[in-house]
C-alpha cells in the first residue's frame, strides 16, 4: 500500500556529497528531492571548520566538481573560498531551493507497508521518501579526547571544528592537543601572536612540503574565462595523487621514495637532534594521514613553541598536568583531536526491513557494498561511506563517482518497475572480503592505529586507485539488487 511522499529522494547533508547527489538527480530527471541539513547553512566540513589557517590540502584544480571549474586565489585555497565555491554551485544550479535547514535527522525507518522511508527530525517532523541518501560524511562529528579533567579547566576550551572566534589569543599561553591535519594548520597561523604555544603530541605525523603559490591576476583571469586550460593541471594533480596512493596501498619502492623525500625535507628544516627525534614517526608512511605544510616544522623551531611528547595525565583549572609530574599553566586549550569516524552515522538511528538496526547489523565492522549499499536496507545509499575515504587524491572525485552510480541505480530501478531493491547479502559479503584482501599490504595495516582502521580492520579507506573505483562503479550491477515484494 503506497503512502503520500514528501519527495522521491531525501538527501541528508548539504556538503559536497549532498550537493553532488542533488545535481545528479536533476541531471537525470529522477524525480523530486529534499536535502535535510542540521545546520543553518550549507557547506559541511567547509562550513564547520573556520579555524585560523584552515585550507585544502588537495590542489584546487582537483578539489572541485569536474563540471564546475573556478578561478582560485592560490593552489590550495582557504576554507572560506571553498565554501563560497560550493555555495555558488548550489545556488546557481538550483540546489539551494531544495534545502531545508535546521533539520537534524534523528531516525530513519523502513516503512514496509508504505514501501518507503520514514524520516524523522529532532523537531518531531515526519517526512516520507522512496529513497534516502546519507551524505553525512566521515568528518562531521568532532571527537573528544578521553582525558581526565576536561571540564575542570577554567579558561576557554574548544575543538578546531567549533572554533570560538570571540576568544582573543593575542599574548595568551595556548595549548593545542593533537598534531593532525587541523593542528598543523592552526599552529603556524596563531604562533606569532601568542605568548607561548604548547603542542601535545601522541604520535608524530609525516608532514611533506606544501608548495602553495598565489595565483596572479592574469592566471585568475585565464582560469575564469578559459577554464579548459585548467585540464592539464588537473590531470597532473590526479596522476601524482594516484602515484602517491600506489605507495600507500602496497608499492614498497614508491613508499620508500616518498619516505626519503619526507626525511630530506624535515632534516633541512629541523636541525636540533631532540626535536628530530620527536618529529620522527614510528610507523610506515601512510599508516596515518600524510599531511602537507611548509610552515609546520619552521613553527616548531620557534623559541616560544614547545612540542610535548609526554602523555597528559589530566587537566585542572590552571592547565595541564603531565604523567611525569610537570605542570604547564595555559590560558586557552584547543582540541585538535579529529573526528568520530567509527560509526559513519553518528547519533542517527537507522532501522531497515524486519526491524533490523544498522548498528546492530554492523556490530564492530561498518561495511557497505561498493561503499554505497547495505543488505536489509532497501532504497538506501551512502555517500562517503565505508571504504571510500582516501589516503591520497580528491574525495570529490569519489563523491561524483558514487553519485553517478546511485543515479544509474535509481534509473534502473524505475525502468524495472519501481519495486524497492536492496543489495544481495552474499554480494555485499564478497565485496567486504575483497576490501580486506586488497588492504593486506597497505600502510594502514602495518604498524599503527588510526581513524582509518577499527579493530585492526580497514573500515574507512578505499584500498586502490581512485580511477579503479570509478571503473568499478561504472559497471552498474543492478542485477545484484533484489526486488522486495
Amino acid at each position: 500500500m503506497s503512502q503520500e511522499l514528501d519527495a522521491d529522494v531525501i538527501i541528508i547533508g548539504s556538503g559536497f556529497g549532498g550537493v553532488s547527489m542533488a545535481l545528479e538527480i536533476q541531471r537525470r530527471a529522477l524525480g523530486s528531492y529534499l536535502i535535510l541539513e542540521r545546520a543553518e547553512s550549507l557547506g559541511g566540513t567547509w562550513r564547520d571548520n573556520t579555524y585560523p589557517g584552515a585550507a585544502c590540502d588537495v590542489p584546487a584544480s582537483l578539489y572541485r566538481y569536474s563540471f564546475a571549474p573556478h578561478s582560485w586565489s592560490r593552489r590550495y585555497p582557504p576554507h572560506h573560498e571553498i565554501l563560497a565555491y560550493l555555495t555558488d554551485v548550489a545556488t546557481t544550479r538550483g540546489v539551494s531551493e531544495h534545502i531545508l535547514f535546521s533539520q537534524t535527522v534523528t531516525t530513519l525507518s523502513w516503512n514496509d507497508r508504505g514501501r518507503c522511508w520514514d524520516v524523522t527530525t529532532a523537531d518531531g517532523t515526519l517526512r516520507r521518501a522512496r529513497y534516502v541518501v546519507d551524505a553525512i560524511g566521515q568528518l562531521s562529528r568532532p571527537a573528544t579526547a578521553d582525558i581526565a579533567g576536561r571540564d575542570d579547566f577554567a579558561g576557554p576550551s574548544f575543538h578546531t571544528a567549533r572554533w570560538d572566534h570571540s576568544v582573543d589569543l593575542t599574548d595568551k599561553r595556548v595549548a593545542i592537543v593533537g598534531t593532525g591535519a587541523s593542528a598543523i594548520q592552526v599552529a603556524p597561523a596563531i604562533a606569532d601572536r601568542v605568548a607561548s604555544l604548547t603542542i601535545f603530541q601522541r604520535s608524530a605525523p609525516y608532514v611533506l612540503e606544501k608548495n602553495d603559490p598565489t595565483n596572479s591576476a592574469r592566471r585568475r583571469w585565464t582560469q575564469k574565462w578559459l577554464p579548459g586550460l585548467q585540464k592539464p593541471a588537473r590531470l597532473r594533480s590526479f596522476i601524482l595523487g594516484e602515484v602517491f596512493a600506489a605507495g600507500i596501498v602496497g608499492n614498497l619502492k614508491l613508499r620508500a621514495t616518498f619516505t626519503g623525500g619526507w626525511q630530506k625535507y624535515r632534516d633541512e628544516v629541523i636541525t636540533d637532534s631532540e626535536l628530530r627525534r620527536a618529529t620522527t614517526p614510528d610507523y610506515a608512511l601512510g599508516c596515518k594521514r600524510v599531511l602537507f605544510s611548509s610552515e609546520w616544522y619552521p613553527t616548531l623551531n620557534k623559541p616560544h613553541v614547545e612540542l610535548v611528547t609526554t602523555p597528559i595525565e589530566k587537566l585542572d583549572a590552571r592547565g595541564v598536568l603531565l604523567r611525569d609530574g610537570r605542570h604547564l599553566d595555559v590560558d586557552v586549550v584547543v582540541w585538535a583531536t579529529g573526528f568520530e569516524t567509527a560509526s559513519f552515522t553518528g547519533d542517527l538511528e537507522i532501522t531497515g526491513r524486519e526491524g533490523q538496526g544498522l548498528k546492530d547489523l554492523w556490530g564492530a565492522r561498518p561495511f557497505a557494498h561498493r561503499g554505497v549499499s547495505v543488505p536489509g536496507f532497501p532504497n538506501f545509499f551512502f555517500l562517503y561511506g565505508p571504504n571510500t575515504n582516501l589516503g591520497s587524491n580528491s574525495i570529490i572525485y569519489m563523491l561524483e563517482t558514487q553519485s553517478s552510480y546511485i543515479g544509474s541505480l535509481l534509473r534502473a530501478f524505475r525502468d524495472q518497475g519501481g519495486a524497492p531493491r536492496e543489495i544481495d547479502a552474499d554480494v555485499a559479503a564478497e565485496f567486504v572480503a575483497s576490501m580486506d584482501r586488497a588492504s593486506e599490504k597497505s600502510s594502514w595495516m602495518s604498524s599503527c592505529s588510526s581513524w582509518y582502521t577499527h579493530g585492526g580492520i580497514n573500515t574507512n579507506n578505499w584500498p586502490g586507485s581512485t580511477s579503479s573505483y570509478r571503473r568499478l562503479l561504472r559497471q552498474v550491477d543492478v542485477e545484484n539488487y533484489r526486488a522486495i515484494q
